[in-house]
């Protein structure tokens, strides 16, 4: 097994379900790996919580990114469209999805606006691959797509604008498809805004190209 998908079944081994082969395989990675056996660790006394009550439950995000990973996370509807977004099995996808309701994955790119970085699949390898999410009334300001994007709203509602004056708002659901050398500029309205993008070749904002780092999840 490759490292993903031996960290794909860690949750599904903390609740027993799995095969003995494959469970031998997760016992000989947790065995040289102690990171993954931190992990494991956090998912067993998730799996726990659930069985009976503990003195002291699992914290919130432990329990939010083991239900996701069992396909009962906020956006499971999702789960499916973002396989094929992202070029992602579905158990991959679940665990992108439980990224989006992980405090820690979260990181400030500007005021209102919050970014997770993640890899895709072999067909989308190369895009920058993510979650955006905007405060009420946060502006992503204007830029130009250096490739086609693609974007799809899980929360709440976003108005774009393009270079033109061209308004349209987005809602649960909806996609967005941006091609080559559009410019546009978000705004998030009526509540906070949560979409996943794949943008081939990144954008540029003020006529600079504007590539997240490497990703970790």
């Amino acid at each position: 097994m490759t490292p993903q998908e031996i960290r794909e079944l860690l949750p599904l081994y903390a609740l027993g379900v799995l095969t003995p082969d494959e469970e031998s395989a997760i016992e000989r990675a947790v065995a040289r790996d102690t990171t993954l056996a931190a992990e494991l660790a956090s998912y067993r006394d998730a799996a726990a919580s659930m069985i009976e009550p503990l003195e002291m439950p699992p914290s919130p995000e432990v329990k939010t990114r083991l239900m996701a990973s069992i396909g009962e996370g906020r956006f499971e509807k999702f789960s499916a469209r973002m396989g094929k977004l992202f070029d992602v099995s579905v158990d991959r996808a679940r665990e992108i999805l439980g990224l989006a309701d992980r405090g820690a994955s979260w990181e400030a790119a500007m005021p209102g606006i919050n970014l997770v970085h993640f890899g895709g699949g072999p067909a989308y390898a190369a895009a920058d691959c993510g979650f955006v999410r905007l405060i009420e009334g946060a502006v992503f300001p204007a830029h130009t797509h250096l490739g086609e994007e693609v974007s799809l709203i899980l929360s709440g509602r976003l108005q774009a604008v393009d270079d033109q004056g061209n308004e349209r708002v987005l809602v649960e659901g909806d996609e967005l498809i941006q091609a080559h050398g559009t410019t546009h500029h978000l705004i998030a309205i009526g509540g906070e805004c949560i979409f996943a993008a794949r943008a081939m070749n990144g954008i540029e904002i003020g006529g600079a190209p504007a590539r997240p780092s490497k990703p970790e999840h």
